[in-house]
């Protein structure tokens, strides 16, 4: 699948989600997600992140999935400099413990990990992810952002006006570009 998405930075929630139901959004998802990302030892070759991937097992709900991205930044046109843009493949797990076991034979190692808030709103075919990310319960790392994936840049732009977010920063940054620019530390593990 091909992704494309954008995040808005530091979103008032309450508003947003008001805005999103207004507009016929429904909510899909609500709760806490836990990623956990692997790469090989730094030889550089191998190794998933230098290659613009990731590997990442995700726990959503009871749901454990694997995430294989792989950015596409050489091949992105300029009018789609703006937006993130990556394949992304992503299965579900049965058994956790055996299938990271399994990594780990082949030399993956966890090499860092995050938790967020997640509320998630669907429309027709674009998707609304507003995210808080937590390094105890209560206690957030950065301010809430909404993150928009589409179909196209002008889709996502179109849905930037409808609610209002023209004003917010947006970036098409990963977590960890995102963290840097708020000063926070990255590796968690």
């Amino acid at each position: 699948m091909l992704e494309k998405e954008i995040k808005i930075l530091e979103v008032d929630v309450e508003k947003l989600q008001k805005q999103l139901e207004v507009l016929g959004a429904k909510k899909t998802f609500e709760g806490y997600i836990h990623d956990v990302y692997y790469d090989f030892p730094d030889d550089g070759t191998h190794k998933m992140e230098e290659n613009k991937r990731i590997f990442r097992v995700r726990k959503k709900w009871d749901i454990h999935m694997y995430t294989i991205k792989r950015k596409r930044i050489d091949e992105t046109e300029w009018w789609e400099k703006w937006v993130k843009i990556a394949d992304e493949w992503e299965r579900e797990i049965t058994d956790v413990e055996s299938f990271t076991k399994v990594l780990e034979k082949y030399w993956m190692k966890a090499t860092r990990e995050k938790k967020k808030y997640r509320i998630s709103y669907a429309l027709d075919w674009i998707e609304f992810d507003i995210d808080d990310y937590f390094w105890q319960e209560d206690r957030s790392l950065i301010p809430p952002l909404l993150e928009i994936e589409a179909s196209s840049k002008e889709e996502i732009k179109n849905w930037i006006k409808k609610l209002w977010l023209e004003n917010n920063k947006q970036v098409d940054w990963g977590s960890k570009k995102l963290f840097k620019n708020y000063g926070v530390d990255y590796n968690w593990l």
